[in-house]
């Protein structure tokens, strides 16, 4: 039987290359995702460690119930900022709105500008993918009248006069005028919700 094989390759050698590289690249990918998924398994137990315990079981709870896990966040983070008493901000990404709220009612209203999802290739092996914020945040430090910077490396940022290039990446966009009429209601630790 070998040596049918080496007949095979010697009559059709570009042939017989061709599938030995496919066969390695095959070979190659099922490595690389066995390693992503490693990596994905791992930043889901993290992430999990970083919840309370009441958090855990309302997510799991939702996740059970509803198979689409990204509606289930978004629907999460929505009744959340309903059911907030303090002030916080709340960003419906799907209309492209921020509302200023307390205790379930809007106090103001904004359009927002989301970024959009992008890949950002570190090395030719690694690379990150930005999307927009969803879930719970917390500002973690205001910058002057330009900028809130969130929890998860999320930003909320002014947007420039005369800016019409789209929003960065990853963040949020809210017109100059209306982040500064919003600076004195907000404060470091104050939650911002995005759904």
């Amino acid at each position: 039987m070998p040596e049918r094989f080496r007949a095979l390759a010697r009559r059709f050698p570009t042939t017989t290359r061709v599938v030995w590289a496919l066969a390695v690249a095959v070979a190659v990918a099922d490595v690389v995702l066995l390693a992503r998924r490693a990596a994905f398994a791992s930043e889901t137990t993290r992430l999990r460690a970083a919840m309370t315990a009441s958090e855990r079981d309302r997510v799991d709870a939702a996740l059970v119930a509803d198979s689409n896990r990204l509606a289930v966040i978004v629907e999460l983070a929505r009744r959340d900022a309903r059911g907030d008493e303090r002030l916080h901000l709340a960003v419906a990404l799907d209309s492209g709105r921020m509302h200023l709220e307390q205790q379930g009612a809007v106090l103001r209203t904004m359009p927002v500008d989301v970024g959009p999802d992008l890949w950002v290739h570190h090395t030719a092996s690694d690379s990150v993918l930005l999307t927009a914020p969803r879930g719970a945040r917390t500002i973690e430090r205001i910058l002057g009248d330009s900028a809130l910077a969130l929890s998860g490396g999320a930003m909320l940022y002014a947007r420039a006069a005369g800016d019409s290039a789209r929003a960065m990446p990853g963040s949020v966009r809210v017109a100059a005028n209306e982040l500064r009429v919003l600076l004195p209601s907000l404060q470091v630790g104050q939650r911002v919700y995005f759904y």
